[in-house]
């Protein structure tokens, strides 16, 4: 890596220019002009940290910058709002031994698989349910059955079956010692509690931070799994690809305040402006010696999982293994592991001192993407956000391949694409303009901005002009050349762009319609399928299915349009493309399914319904899989935000003699049918929720 500006470099000027403005000693201290937030790094880039020590000093500046911006707008904001409390912050028979065709999670690169709650392979299904890994043998439909479950260790998120491997990605909440060995606070420890532990401590949930942790299992028999590995990493999950037998993890971790920092002075009532001001200058020295003051063992939280069996697996980061960047973005660790299928093993891991929220992947490059942090908001500001991309040709490590910058945000993986050395972006603008209150107000709109990367750097090729003012961006699709996208207000504008050459990037077409689409899918080179909401008749919102025909960019049409619901309709494929089935090959033609949920006249509706889609002849309705039953069997109070028992995915699956069948899949469990024989299912497995096993 060249070794740009130091990030310290920077973040010390910001609280120079703090300082300066404060004069005195701290009896005289008086309220602090606003240094002037970082303008965005226009050239952005990372350099391996050169010491522990300069690693703890990039730390600690950020977070002392964090701070300081945080007290100066509660300062401002609540000024003669009176104190607060003193304290921290919380923060039918198939008929042949395997189908003749099947589909698998719905990934956006082709020959990237994505991690999710559901894997299959044709007559396996894992599914990841009540804090359990359950393993089902799934042809021939009608013979659908549970083998086998395997508690696992945490909140299991997501998992990849892998011929004859499960791998499985949980969340453990480990309190975090914050001051030597004392932990922040008093909760449990991974496997049984600790003596004297308060589990319900509130904000031990929010003090405690999450450690990934990786297990992978040998699932050649079904009916009993076996353990094979098990890895810890710091940080939260945040996503998982896998090309082949490498898959490349990526987690975030927070940097928590030590305990001390709080958010507000002890003042008086009625206290005056000089002496609120001193107040909060003599507090936000506190609070820096706090933060200065803790090593970095304890920043980087090198420790380990104590397990229920007494042994211990560890847990940690390595100085070394860091990378600083001066671009102002919050406080926070992106952690890119490679994974080796084959040794079980964690072949390599590269920290960055940022918090992402959004990771692309190709075959050959993964992009993380972190938002420029403005310390606070005030009018003339701009959104941006920084992209940084790691090599993947090598199968042990991803190494650090350029930076680069774009304007506005991003929020999901879709709106970034990798084609033929060209990254191609879509953003939404936000801009602040003077408005009524001190923050101003928020101007919007989108753009699509090709980027290459050249000499260490990402360098923008070029972009289109602003499109879809005041309006959200909702879908983006990139299709060889072409790029398709959804802004929304009132109305649905599709748009579609020429991105033939990376230079000059530019709208060609538009197409208004109702309501929004939440997702995009390619059919063929010339037609797209959308999952939406639009008014129906009544006014209601339903859920929509559109067919798009791309044919001349410069005149897009809809040519078919099925809406179905009630009264507040939804569904999961609206904003998860893995609860979006397309079967391009399936018996009969073109298979689409989607979860459904409605709440009607006719009482709750969960279920998966099913359209045969071709460009010739439009959208048809092609059956009804309900799991209503299901779902009020197990409907009570044990629900929680990590368990749900509507339908949430699908598997179609072909056989050459008796047609297509489907599973529908929630967390209560996985029922099976006959395509042709819809709304009669054949097996239903259903899932024990995790309180009343």
């Amino acid at each position: 890596m060249s070794v740009p500006r130091p990030l310290a470099v920077a973040l010390a000027a910001a609280l120079a220019a703090t300082a300066a403005c404060r004069g005195g000693d701290a009896g005289s201290r008086r309220a602090p002009a606003l240094p002037p937030p970082a303008a965005v790094d226009r050239s952005p880039s990372l350099a391996a940290a050169p010491s522990c020590e300069a690693l703890e000093a990039a730390i600690e500046d950020a977070l002392v910058l964090q701070m300081r911006s945080e007290l100066e707008q509660l300062r401002l904001t609540w000024a003669g709002w009176g104190g607060l409390p003193v304290g921290g912050a919380p923060g039918g028979d198939a008929g042949s031994p395997a189908p003749s065709g099947y589909t698998t999670t719905n990934a956006q690169v082709a020959g990237v698989d994505e991690a999710d709650f559901v894997q299959n392979d044709g007559t396996r299904i894992a599914a990841l349910a009540d804090g359990r890994l359950h393993l089902l043998s799934s042809w021939p439909a009608d013979a659908l059955a549970e083998r086998s479950s395997v508690e696992i260790e945490g909140w299991p998120r997501e998992l990849f079956l892998a011929g004859d491997r499960a791998v499985v990605f949980s969340t453990l909440y480990v309190p975090r010692a914050l001051e030597g060995d004392a932990p922040v606070c008093a909760g449990p420890a991974v496997g049984a509690p600790a003596p004297g532990a308060a589990p319900d401590a509130i904000w031990c949930g929010y003090h405690a931070s999450n450690v990934t942790k990786v297990t992978t299992l040998d699932v050649a028999d079904l009916a009993a799994p076996r353990v094979t590995a098990e890895i810890y990493l710091p940080g939260s999950y945040l996503a998982a690809r896998r090309i082949g037998a490498r898959v490349r993890l990526v987690t975030t971790d927070d940097l928590p305040y030590p305990e001390g920092v709080a958010y507000w002075p002890p003042l008086p009532p009625g206290a005056g402006q000089a002496e609120r001001d001193r107040a909060f200058a003599e507090l936000e020295a506190a609070n820096e010696a706090l933060i200065r003051a803790r090593p970095l063992e304890d920043w980087l939280r090198r420790g380990a999982v104590e397990r229920a069996d007494g042994s211990s697996a560890p847990v940690a980061y390595a100085c070394t293994d860091f990378a600083l960047s001066a671009a102002p973005v919050r406080p926070g660790i992106l952690t890119l592991a490679t994974l080796d299928l084959d040794r079980q093993a964690l072949a390599s891991s590269t920290s960055v001192l940022a918090q992402a929220s959004v990771v692309y992947a190709s075959r050959d490059t993964l992009y993380a993407a972190a938002s420029h942090w403005w310390w606070w908001p005030m009018p003339g500001q701009a959104d941006a956000t920084y992209l940084h991309a790691f090599d993947l040709r090598d199968p042990d490590r991803a190494t650090w391949l350029g930076s680069g910058v774009v304007d506005g945000t991003i929020d999901d993986p879709y709106q970034l694409d990798d084609h033929e050395g060209a990254l191609r972006v879509a953003s939404t603008l936000s801009t602040r303009v003077e408005g009524s209150d001190p923050w101003g107000s928020v101007e919007r709109a989108s753009q699509v901005t090709v980027l290459g990367l050249s000499d260490g750097a990402l360098r923008t090729l070029g972009k289109t002009a602003p499109f879809g003012r005041d309006e959200t961006l909702f879908a983006t699709r990139f299709l060889g050349p072409r790029g398709f996208a959804v802004t929304a207000r009132q109305i649905d504008p599709f748009f579609t762009f020429d991105l033939s050459d990376p230079a000059a990037p530019r709208l060609v077409g538009e197409l208004e319609l109702p309501g929004f689409i939440g997702y995009l899918h390619p059919l063929d080179a010339t037609h797209l399928l959308g999952v939406g909401r639009e008014p129906g008749a009544s006014g209601m919102m339903q859920v929509k299915v559109q067919l798009l025909d791309v044919t001349d960019p410069a005149a897009p049409t809809a040519v078919a349009t099925a809406l179905v619901g009630e009264g507040g309709s939804w569904s999961d494929a609206l904003w998860d493309p893995h609860a979006f089935t397309w079967f391009p090959g399936a018996a009969g033609g073109g298979l689409l399914a989607i979860p459904f949920v409605d709440y009607g006249t006719g009482g709750l509706v969960s279920d998966l319904r099913l359209f045969r889609v071709d460009p010739a002849s439009g959208i048809a309705p092609a059956g009804t899989l309900s799991m209503g039953d299901v779902y009020a069997g197990v409907s009570g109070p044990d629900w929680s935000f990590a368990w749900s028992p509507y339908v949430r995915r699908s598997v179609l699956a072909d056989d050459a003699a008796a047609g297509a069948f489907v599973y529908a899949v929630s967390d209560a469990g996985v029922r099976s049918a006959r395509v042709a024989d819809l709304p009669a299912w054949l097996r239903t497995v259903e899932f024990a929720p995790l309180a009343v096993r």
